[in-house]
């Protein structure tokens, strides 16, 4: 909801809960009912204080016995409404109407739950219909700034789109994942290796595009596109120069507290202007808010890896990963569990294949206005399906990654970012052992 609808809604709730004529005006029989009046004084006293869970778990616990009363039905829908949900704050504002049918301020906080649940269309016919009613001035300016926005929405909602460019430079300390000793040992053979598999460190500068676009077809669900596209240049060791490119596109369900996402993903590799590898897959997730600050979900991805240089990197990949995470103004703590297989495609290259369990965590802060600071752990615990047919042994890998990341934003569309990343993998077989620090700074403009 736009900064016009969420001043709106606190300013009405506000008013609404200070004045008794609106919220706690009784009629001669229910002043009498000491117990109604009871409930209502504490619903309104915690929405006041603006402790709305409490309100709505009080309002709830209440339902059953005054549903109907239009003095609750309206605290319920206020305490509803804060706790995020739109469709009981709906069914208690109707019925309010029904006993109370020019009750602007039901009206108007009926418009307010419908923008908040992004039917626009019937917000803009509820705050249309009000402007045509007797009020005062404030009430008048409200609802129109109220339209206002909710016009602006609309136009939002039907289409998106935003594009990101980005160039940075940086320095890597091993450009090819060399191994970190000269030396390996194969079938008892000691074996001095060439200066191309040992660990190798490059300048670089890297330029990034992104577009987002978004089209909703209703309320709830709409169709999602991201395209990313990167090229990365060396100093010296061009033969590692590379373009990468994907494009992803799906559908989106979000109502309440659930969001459901599937769709499609394609990219691509290449390396030293030859391609490298191409995949395309599938991918599925449902997240649901236990709360309007905790989150859990469930994704899986299905693709298929090709390798165009060598048939016996082609595999397939699966993965199932589970997360949960905590969100805020200032904080986002996430928590990622999952694994994957990936079995090779042909099976003179399943030496190849592995599976791995993955475990992440990350961390974002807002560092004041215009600052974000960012940290992401994550560790693979990797077992490579077959004796490698060279060392006669299994691979079995430990894979930590480590991320840094401080953006510092200049203005609403220009940014600059310092990060730095670290990588230590750990091999039985000692060839693929390595460790890998990279760190860059750039700038950022979004439009």
């Amino acid at each position: 909801m736009s900064l016009v609808l969420r001043c709106a809604q606190y300013v009405f709730i506000t008013l609404a809960s200070l004045v008794s004529s609106i919220c706690l005006a009784l009629d001669s029989s229910s002043q009498s009912d000491e117990s109604l009046k009871k409930i209502l004084n504490e619903i309104n006293a915690h929405l006041i204080q603006k402790n709305y869970r409490s309100a709505y778990q009080k309002a709830e616990a209440e339902i059953d016995e005054w549903a109907g009363e239009p003095n609750f039905d309206f605290l319920y829908a206020q305490a509803a409404l804060e706790h995020a949900k739109y469709d009981e704050a709906i069914f208690a504002l109707e019925r309010v109407l029904v006993s109370w049918p020019e009750h602007i301020p039901s009206h108007y906080l009926l418009g307010l739950t419908y923008a908040k649940q992004k039917n626009y269309s019937q917000a803009s016919g509820v705050f249309s219909n009000l402007l045509n009613a007797q009020l005062s001035p404030a009430m008048r300016e409200r609802i129109s700034r109220a339209l206002d926005a909710v016009e602006r929405n609309t136009q939002k909602l039907e289409q998106s789109f935003s594009h990101a460019i980005s160039l940075a430079l940086g320095h890597d300390s091993n450009v090819n994942s060399g191994a970190l000793d000269d030396r390996i040992v194969i079938g008892g053979l000691p074996l001095t290796l060439g200066q191309s598999s040992l660990k190798t460190s490059d300048n670089f500068m890297r330029f990034k595009y992104r577009f987002r676009g978004s089209w909703q077809q209703t309320q709830y669900q709409g169709w999602k596109l991201d395209v990313n596209f990167s090229d990365q240049r060396h100093k010296d060791a061009d033969q590692y120069d590379r373009y990468q490119g994907s494009i992803r596109f799906g559908y989106e369900h979000k109502k309440e507290s659930l969001t459901l996402s599937t769709g499609g993903q394609f990219g691509v590799l290449t390396l030293d202007d030859n391609t490298y590898q191409q995949d395309i897959g599938l991918y599925g997730s449902v997240q649901y808010n236990i709360t309007p600050q905790y989150f859990t979900a469930l994704s899986s991805f299905v693709f298929s890896q090709n390798n165009v240089q060598d048939r016996n990197l082609d595999s397939r990949i699966y993965t199932i990963q589970g997360s949960a995470g905590y969100s805020s103004a200032l904080w986002l703590l996430r928590m990622d569990m999952g694994y994957t297989w990936q079995p090779a495609r042909y099976e003179e290259g399943e030496h190849y294949g592995r599976d791995y369990n993955f475990i992440s965590g990350s961390v974002s802060h807002k560092t004041g206005e215009k600052g974000l600071l960012s940290f992401k752990a994550q560790y693979r615990d990797i077992e490579h399906r077959a004796d490698h047919p060279l060392f006669l042994s299994t691979r079995n890998e430990e894979l930590v990654i480590l991320n840094l990341n401080w953006r510092y934003k200049w203005s609403q569309a220009l940014s600059i970012d310092l990060s730095a990343s670290y990588y230590d993998k750990h091999s039985s077989i000692t060839l693929y052992s390595y460790d890998r620090t990279e760190w860059f700074t750039g700038v950022r403009y979004e439009f």
